[in-house]
């Protein structure tokens, strides 16, 4: 349930993540950073979710617009794979459980393609099942996030993926 007080609290977190952006991005220009200019030319970050549960999507889709973030969605694992055709986000947030093409079979063939291998790739899960979850670190996930954890706490997990444009970075590096 988005209320005023959790509006707030994102407007507050915002804010300070704004501000922490400014001031790495001020200390990177003085240091005479390539990198800052880079992810400061950009624009917002772009972030594909996939997941099958509008809900999810929803909750997700909303934090995401809360860190200012431009959210391309897609309902399955085939419709992920064919925006990925046209589509280069700078961070992919994929439900492990999935009809039809698995997330796990995404994973695979993003991790086997020229042009995605690099991505970034946060799972996300409605059970924490240690075999999937290790499966999926093994196809070199970057990370994941209990869909049922406060919108809160996926925040701080996603700005971690985001801050300084740290994202952007290493993207490019891989």
């Amino acid at each position: 349930i988005w209320n005023r007080a959790t509006c707030a609290r994102n407007a507050e977190s915002h804010s300070r993540l704004a501000r922490v952006r400014k001031s790495v991005h001020t200390a990177e220009q003085r240091s005479g950073s390539s990198a800052s200019q880079k992810s400061s030319t950009r624009g917002p970050p772009r972030v594909m979710l996939v997941d099958d549960s509008a809900v999810a999507r929803h909750k997700v889709g909303a934090v995401l617009c809360s860190l200012k973030c431009e959210v391309i969605e897609a309902k399955d694992g085939t419709e992920a794979l064919s925006t990925l055709e046209k589509e280069t986000p700078d961070l992919l947030i994929l439900d492990i459980n999935m009809p039809c093409v698995t997330s796990l079979d995404v994973l695979t063939q993003i991790r086997q393609s020229k042009r995605h291998a690099a991505l970034p790739v946060v799972m996300l899960t409605g059970d924490a099942d240690p075999k999937v979850v290790t499966k999926a670190i093994s196809l070199r996930a970057d990370d994941y996030i209990r869909k049922d954890d406060a919108a809160t706490t996926i925040r701080d997990r996603l700005s971690e993926h985001l801050q300084t444009g740290s994202l952007i970075d290493s993207h490019v590096r891989r």
